[in-house]
């Protein structure tokens, strides 16, 4: 097996089992007037006969818009897109639009020796154009192909099943001499190129698969180029795809149903129309071990300010998660990753509720954030970072420190805050925050904790909003938030 592939592997596993739920934003409210965005348009990698385009935008994820190439680089571009929406409205516009902040997509087959203009436009399934549109002009290269393995990579404008490729679950297997406890086989009888991805089986949906290898085709591309550009390397994506035979590893399948799929995707980083599915297969739950069993209980969260909060530390995934119940002295389970080499515990920002509904009629979602030393608060805008890790210090007292502690320019952390997010504004929801400056002591309790779930009661005159502002540029989306340490 390439190398190559060894380095993206725990990157694409992460992506694979959760790619097919990321495309579906039926539960979530479409693009709109309402919603302006700004949307910016790059392209890099221009060969005779294609070019990568990368578009991003500042809205949410459910925002749509649509991506016009054209090679009319005199007419008005207002004008331009006018005559498109026209001819989209013809058909279902929903259907063409694009939900997504980061898209990178690779458009082939292009005329060589050519200027062609890309504009980005926000487009609701209305035909409303919306928002501060974004174009490029580029010229490919003179020659009649990009060179290479490309030529050989085929496009087809319907998904069909490759016969050549028969796909399964191998269970526990060596894998360029490392043992993994779930492995998937390929099997090919010819030279077309795929990736290996898993799904729930419960989200597997034929409708949805080129949306799906789309999806891991632009991860992919997108992975390479960080790579690329953070080591100094020239892999390409021929370096991530396999050919003939080929077997994927992945050891971090949580219990479950799931499907394989061999998903065709070429050299130029297009979707070939091309896939092979597995049977179903079920992941069973580990027996937990004595490490992981020894967290489970009931504890007391003793801050270095003071503060101190009952806990509930229970089982979810054996041997991988846990959720814990009483922070902030809150009835919500905060989910923690635990790791069976280090036996600590991670927690990341997350979304611990979506929906709540309070006694009072509102609706919000609860989030889990990190608060910095600064009084500063991250929103979940850019991932689940890493907040704070429980493990267990060398006089075998159990503790909770700030995570990234040696890692230089990484937020200084010094509490986890639940709090709940509602009409686009954070509201707190306690005040009762343990502390970890130095070190949040892990107590085994001195009574049971009474921390099940359970309504909050409080009016709409408590909840209090934070105020928010951006700050460290594009890295990162800080507000501000009174310091309770």
């Amino acid at each position: 097996m390439n190398p190559m592939k060894n380095i993206f592997r725990m990157a694409m596993v992460a992506f694979a089992a959760i790619a097919i739920v990321a495309c579906d934003t039926g539960d979530e409210p479409q693009g709109g007037v309402e919603n302006s965005i700004v949307l910016e348009v790059d392209v890099d990698n221009v060969t005779a006969t294609s070019a990568k385009i990368k578009v991003s935008h500042d809205g949410k994820t459910a925002d749509s818009w649509y991506g016009l190439l054209t090679t009319d680089i005199t007419t008005r571009e207002d004008q331009l897109i006018e005559e498109c929406v026209a001819q989209l409205a013809t058909g279902d516009i929903g259907t063409q639009l694009i939900f997504n902040k980061n898209y990178t997509k690779i458009i082939s087959p292009l005329t060589p020796e050519t200027t062609y203009k890309y504009i980005a436009f926000g487009l609701t399934e209305e035909g409303e154009v919306y928002g501060e549109r974004a174009s490029v002009e580029f010229t490919t290269l003179a020659g009649g192909s990009s060179g290479g393995e490309n030529e050989e990579d085929e496009i087809y404008e319907n998904m069909l099943p490759n016969p050549a490729w028969s796909i399964a679950y191998t269970g526990a297997k060596m894998v360029d001499d490392v043992e993994f406890k779930h492995t998937v086989t390929v099997n090919s009888t010819d030279n077309a190129p795929y990736t290996i991805a898993v799904v729930y089986a419960s989200e597997y949906d034929t409708s949805k698969l080129r949306d799906l290898g789309n999806a891991l085709a632009g991860s992919m591309m997108e992975y390479l180029d960080a790579y690329n550009a953070t080591y100094g390397t020239s892999y390409t994506m021929n370096d991530m795809l396999f050919r003939g035979n080929g077997v994927e590893a992945f050891d971090d399948l949580a219990p479950g149903y799931y499907i394989a799929i061999a998903m065709g995707i070429t050299s130029k980083g297009e979707v070939s129309g091309l896939y092979a599915v597995s049977a179903t297969f079920h992941v069973e739950e580990e027996a937990p071990t004595a490490l992981y069993s020894s967290w489970l209980g009931d504890w007391t969260l003793i801050g270095d300010n003071g503060v101190s909060n009952d806990v509930v530390i229970g089982r979810k995934v054996a041997n991988k998660s846990i959720n814990m119940y009483g922070l902030q002295n809150l009835p919500f389970a905060v989910v923690g990753e635990y790791s069976v080499e280090r036996n600590d515990i991670i927690f990341t920002a997350q979304v611990v509720e979506q929906g709540y509904e309070f006694s009072d009629g509102s609706v919000a979602d609860i989030h889990l954030l990190g608060l910095d030393d600064d009084g500063k608060y991250y929103g979940l805008d850019n991932g689940n970072y890493g907040i704070a890790i429980a493990g267990v210090l060398e006089n075998n007292r159990r503790a909770i420190v700030r995570y990234g502690l040696n890692q230089p320019d990484y937020p200084k952390f010094v509490a986890m805050m639940v709090v709940a997010y509602m009409g686009g504004k954070y509201y707190s929801l306690g005040e009762d925050i343990a502390a970890f400056n130095g070190i949040a002591e892990l107590a085994p309790a001195s009574s049971t904790a009474s921390v099940t779930p359970q309504r909050l009661h409080f009016s709409k005159g408590r909840l209090k909003p934070l105020n928010s502002s951006l700050c460290l540029g594009d890295m990162i989306d800080v507000r501000y938030v009174k310091a309770y340490l």
